[in-house]
Protein backbone atom coordinates (compact mmCIF):
# COMPACT_ATOMS: atom_id res chain seq x y z
CA UNK A 1 0.00 0.00 0.00
CA UNK A 2 1.47 3.51 -0.73
CA UNK A 3 0.98 5.86 2.20
CA UNK A 4 1.04 9.63 0.74
CA UNK A 5 2.03 11.33 4.11
CA UNK A 6 5.75 10.43 3.56
CA UNK A 7 7.77 9.84 6.01
CA UNK A 8 10.55 7.65 7.75
CA UNK A 9 8.61 5.91 10.56
CA UNK A 10 9.49 6.08 13.80
CA UNK A 11 11.21 3.39 16.53
CA UNK A 12 13.86 3.58 19.78
CA UNK A 13 16.73 1.60 19.81
CA UNK A 14 19.88 2.15 22.31
CA UNK A 15 22.58 4.19 20.81
CA UNK A 16 25.90 5.46 22.41
CA UNK A 17 26.46 8.37 24.44
CA UNK A 18 27.31 11.30 23.38
CA UNK A 19 28.81 14.42 25.00
CA UNK A 20 26.05 16.54 26.51
CA UNK A 21 26.00 20.56 25.35
CA UNK A 22 27.06 22.71 28.70
CA UNK A 23 23.61 23.79 30.61
CA UNK A 24 22.69 27.39 30.98
CA UNK A 25 23.33 27.75 34.64
CA UNK A 26 21.58 30.92 35.28
CA UNK A 27 18.15 29.65 33.55
CA UNK A 28 15.44 27.64 34.94
CA UNK A 29 14.95 25.20 31.92
CA UNK A 30 16.95 24.37 29.00
CA UNK A 31 16.81 26.61 26.46
CA UNK A 32 16.61 25.08 22.48
CA UNK A 33 16.52 25.72 19.34
CA UNK A 34 13.33 24.31 17.52
CA UNK A 35 13.63 22.76 13.61
CA UNK A 36 11.78 25.01 11.45
CA UNK A 37 8.41 23.00 9.77
CA UNK A 38 8.80 24.64 7.09
CA UNK A 39 12.67 24.41 6.09
CA UNK A 40 13.66 21.13 6.86
CA UNK A 41 16.23 18.99 4.97
CA UNK A 42 14.72 15.86 3.32
CA UNK A 43 16.15 12.94 5.62
CA UNK A 44 17.55 9.96 3.35
CA UNK A 45 17.72 6.39 4.28
CA UNK A 46 21.03 5.47 3.92
CA UNK A 47 20.56 3.09 0.11
CA UNK A 48 23.04 0.29 1.77
CA UNK A 49 21.05 0.24 4.87
CA UNK A 50 17.77 -0.13 2.88
CA UNK A 51 18.48 -2.61 0.71
CA UNK A 52 19.25 -5.16 3.42
CA UNK A 53 16.40 -3.97 5.59
CA UNK A 54 18.68 -2.60 8.15
CA UNK A 55 16.94 -0.54 10.65
CA UNK A 56 17.99 1.58 13.53
CA UNK A 57 18.92 4.95 15.11
CA UNK A 58 20.90 7.85 15.06
CA UNK A 59 21.02 10.26 18.17
CA UNK A 60 21.94 14.18 17.25
CA UNK A 61 23.01 17.21 19.18
CA UNK A 62 24.18 21.09 17.44
CA UNK A 63 25.04 23.93 18.30
CA UNK A 64 22.58 26.00 16.71
CA UNK A 65 24.08 29.77 16.06
CA UNK A 66 21.58 32.94 16.35
CA UNK A 67 21.05 32.99 13.08
CA UNK A 68 19.49 29.19 13.35
CA UNK A 69 22.08 27.81 11.54
CA UNK A 70 23.48 24.46 12.61
CA UNK A 71 27.88 25.03 12.95
CA UNK A 72 28.43 21.93 14.26
CA UNK A 73 26.69 18.15 15.27
CA UNK A 74 27.81 15.23 17.18
CA UNK A 75 26.12 11.82 16.11
CA UNK A 76 26.07 8.57 17.70
CA UNK A 77 23.82 5.68 15.63
CA UNK A 78 23.80 2.10 15.19
CA UNK A 79 25.65 2.19 12.03
CA UNK A 80 27.69 4.94 10.31
CA UNK A 81 25.01 5.54 7.72
CA UNK A 82 22.98 6.88 9.73
CA UNK A 83 25.20 8.79 11.26
CA UNK A 84 25.51 10.79 7.97
CA UNK A 85 22.30 11.09 7.29
CA UNK A 86 21.23 12.62 10.46
CA UNK A 87 24.12 14.95 9.77
CA UNK A 88 22.73 15.65 6.22
CA UNK A 89 19.10 16.36 7.74
CA UNK A 90 20.78 18.44 10.10
CA UNK A 91 23.05 20.89 8.27
CA UNK A 92 19.83 20.81 5.33
CA UNK A 93 17.92 22.29 7.69
CA UNK A 94 16.85 25.38 8.99
CA UNK A 95 16.07 26.17 12.66
CA UNK A 96 14.56 28.58 15.09
CA UNK A 97 16.86 29.81 17.49
CA UNK A 98 16.32 30.21 21.03
CA UNK A 99 15.34 33.63 22.59
CA UNK A 100 16.61 34.79 26.02
CA UNK A 101 15.65 38.48 27.03
CA UNK A 102 14.40 38.92 23.97
CA UNK A 103 17.51 38.65 21.82
CA UNK A 104 18.89 35.25 19.52
CA UNK A 105 21.29 33.57 21.16
CA UNK A 106 23.42 30.35 20.40
CA UNK A 107 21.50 27.52 22.15
CA UNK A 108 21.28 23.46 20.52
CA UNK A 109 19.00 21.04 19.21
CA UNK A 110 19.10 17.19 20.08
CA UNK A 111 16.99 14.31 18.70
CA UNK A 112 16.48 10.74 18.15
CA UNK A 113 16.29 10.10 14.66
CA UNK A 114 15.15 6.18 14.28
CA UNK A 115 15.01 4.52 10.97
CA UNK A 116 12.73 1.78 9.73
CA UNK A 117 11.99 -0.16 6.22
CA UNK A 118 8.70 -2.04 7.65
CA UNK A 119 9.48 -4.26 4.59
CA UNK A 120 10.76 -8.00 4.89
CA UNK A 121 13.30 -8.98 2.00
CA UNK A 122 11.06 -11.89 1.17
CA UNK A 123 9.60 -9.12 -2.00
CA UNK A 124 10.21 -6.37 -3.18
CA UNK A 125 9.94 -3.08 -1.77
CA UNK A 126 9.60 0.43 -3.14
CA UNK A 127 12.50 2.69 -2.18
CA UNK A 128 10.60 5.97 -1.44
CA UNK A 129 13.87 7.35 -0.31
CA UNK A 130 15.29 7.73 -3.45
CA UNK A 131 11.47 7.94 -5.96
CA UNK A 132 10.33 11.04 -6.62
CA UNK A 133 6.79 11.37 -5.53
CA UNK A 134 3.72 10.93 -7.71
CA UNK A 135 2.73 14.17 -9.75
CA UNK A 136 -0.95 14.80 -10.26
CA UNK A 137 -1.97 15.43 -13.85
CA UNK A 138 -3.08 19.12 -13.86
CA UNK A 139 -5.93 18.44 -15.92
CA UNK A 140 -7.08 15.11 -13.53
CA UNK A 141 -6.72 18.01 -11.24
CA UNK A 142 -8.78 20.33 -12.60
CA UNK A 143 -11.44 18.37 -13.51
CA UNK A 144 -12.14 16.47 -10.36
CA UNK A 145 -10.92 13.04 -11.57
CA UNK A 146 -10.09 10.53 -9.10
CA UNK A 147 -9.16 6.68 -8.85
CA UNK A 148 -7.92 3.88 -7.04
CA UNK A 149 -5.33 1.18 -9.14
CA UNK A 150 -3.64 -1.68 -8.06
CA UNK A 151 -0.61 -2.18 -10.02
CA UNK A 152 1.84 -5.30 -10.59
CA UNK A 153 5.16 -5.08 -11.83
CA UNK A 154 8.54 -7.79 -12.46
CA UNK A 155 11.00 -6.09 -10.41
CA UNK A 156 14.87 -7.66 -11.20
CA UNK A 157 17.50 -8.09 -9.35
CA UNK A 158 19.44 -4.30 -9.86
CA UNK A 159 15.96 -3.19 -8.24
CA UNK A 160 14.27 -2.06 -12.04
CA UNK A 161 10.40 -2.37 -12.84
CA UNK A 162 9.33 -4.46 -15.55
CA UNK A 163 5.98 -4.63 -17.42
CA UNK A 164 4.18 -2.84 -15.12
CA UNK A 165 -0.04 -3.47 -15.27
CA UNK A 166 -2.52 -1.58 -13.65
CA UNK A 167 -6.15 -2.08 -12.86
CA UNK A 168 -8.40 0.05 -15.21
CA UNK A 169 -9.68 3.55 -14.54
CA UNK A 170 -9.65 7.17 -15.83
CA UNK A 171 -6.69 6.95 -18.56
CA UNK A 172 -5.51 10.02 -17.71
CA UNK A 173 -4.63 8.57 -13.99
CA UNK A 174 -3.81 5.39 -15.41
CA UNK A 175 -1.07 6.60 -16.93
CA UNK A 176 0.51 8.37 -14.37
CA UNK A 177 0.03 5.01 -12.53
CA UNK A 178 1.96 3.07 -14.37
CA UNK A 179 5.18 5.90 -15.15
CA UNK A 180 4.85 6.38 -11.55
CA UNK A 181 5.55 3.04 -10.67
CA UNK A 182 7.81 1.87 -14.00
CA UNK A 183 10.18 4.78 -13.34
CA UNK A 184 10.02 4.04 -9.20
CA UNK A 185 13.20 2.48 -7.87
CA UNK A 186 12.82 -0.34 -5.88
CA UNK A 187 14.34 -2.98 -3.43
CA UNK A 188 15.05 -6.17 -4.62
CA UNK A 189 13.71 -9.09 -2.90
CA UNK A 190 16.13 -11.23 -1.56
CA UNK A 191 16.70 -15.08 -1.34
CA UNK A 192 19.99 -17.01 0.51
CA UNK A 193 21.00 -13.74 0.88
CA UNK A 194 22.06 -12.84 -2.95
CA UNK A 195 18.47 -10.52 -4.94
CA UNK A 196 16.51 -12.13 -6.80
CA UNK A 197 13.74 -11.21 -9.67
CA UNK A 198 10.22 -11.22 -8.02
CA UNK A 199 6.84 -9.17 -8.15
CA UNK A 200 5.67 -6.48 -6.86
CA UNK A 201 2.17 -5.46 -6.34
CA UNK A 202 1.64 -1.53 -5.26
CA UNK A 203 -1.48 0.38 -4.68
CA UNK A 204 -2.14 3.89 -5.56
CA UNK A 205 -5.22 6.15 -4.53
CA UNK A 206 -5.28 9.04 -6.45
CA UNK A 207 -7.79 10.98 -4.33
CA UNK A 208 -9.62 14.39 -3.62
CA UNK A 209 -7.85 15.14 -0.40
CA UNK A 210 -4.28 15.83 -2.32
CA UNK A 211 -5.43 17.28 -5.20
CA UNK A 212 -4.97 20.95 -4.05
CA UNK A 213 -1.33 20.17 -3.40
CA UNK A 214 -0.42 18.95 -6.51
CA UNK A 215 2.91 18.18 -5.62
CA UNK A 216 2.75 14.43 -5.14
CA UNK A 217 0.77 13.32 -2.16
CA UNK A 218 3.06 14.87 0.64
Amino acid sequence: MLVFRYGIALTISAFLAIVPFPAHSDDTAPVIAVLDPNHRGHLVYPPAELEARHGGSAHILCIITEKGQPRSCQTSATAPDFALAAEAYAYSSKFLPAYKDGQPIESHWEDTIPFRTGKTATTPALDHAHTAFPYYPDFANDKDISGRFTVTCQVDMAGIAHDCAASPGPEILRQATLAYFTLARYLPAIKDGQPVSAPYHGTIDWSSDAKNKNDGFQ
